[in-house]
């Protein structure tokens, strides 16, 4: 008699937990639990900086990544770009670049360059490039050695665009994929 008792006891008790589980309750299924547990934790938020901030502050996030604010892609060609920050022109027609940060070609998002090649060639200040950059700083003379010289980039960069595209730069855009057809 002790048997059935037992087998009956874990009847009702299965059959509990699965009301529960279908009600919602609280006694997850082990397939649950083991689901919420496998998933990771959301990854923490790069920081921001602006460019003087990334000019002094770079070396503690070397390898890490960064989000560079307030900044104008300038001089974009196939080996990269750079995201300058400005000040007000002494003299007209200077470049008045506050100070930037290179942007590496080689590991920069494909779209990014691109567009970027499209419309901010120049070293000037165009609105229609104005970005915020986030990618992983990287020191080149560090990994080859060299001490003492530090002059960082960001490598795997991706370009978050501020001002929609030129109409004149997507007017050209669009000509040139509907010719590729």
């Amino acid at each position: 008699m002790e048997g059935v008792q037992d087998v009956s006891r874990r009847f009702h008790l299965g059959a509990l937990a699965a009301l529960a589980i279908m009600a919602g309750g609280p006694f997850p299924s082990a397939a649950m639990a083991h689901a919420r547990r496998a998933q990771p934790d959301a990854p923490p938020q790069a920081p921001a900086l602006d460019v003087a901030a990334f000019q002094t502050q770079a070396a503690q996030y070397v390898g890490k990544a960064v989000r560079i604010e307030g900044c104008y892609i300038t001089s974009a060609n196939s080996g990269g770009a750079d995201c300058a920050a400005f000040r007000i022109a002494d003299l007209p027609g200077q470049v008045d670049w506050n100070g930037t940060v290179p942007l590496d070609g080689t590991t920069m998002e494909e779209a990014s360059l691109r567009r970027a090649q499209q419309i901010c060639g120049d070293t000037g200040q165009q609105p229609q490039c104005r970005a915020e950059v986030s990618g992983v700083v990287y020191d080149p003379f560090g990994d080859m050695g060299v001490q003492g010289q530090r002059n960082f980039e960001l490598r795997n960069a991706r370009i978050h665009w501020l001002a929609p595209m030129a109409p004149k730069a997507a007017a050209t855009k669009a000509a040139a994929h509907h010719a590729a057809r």
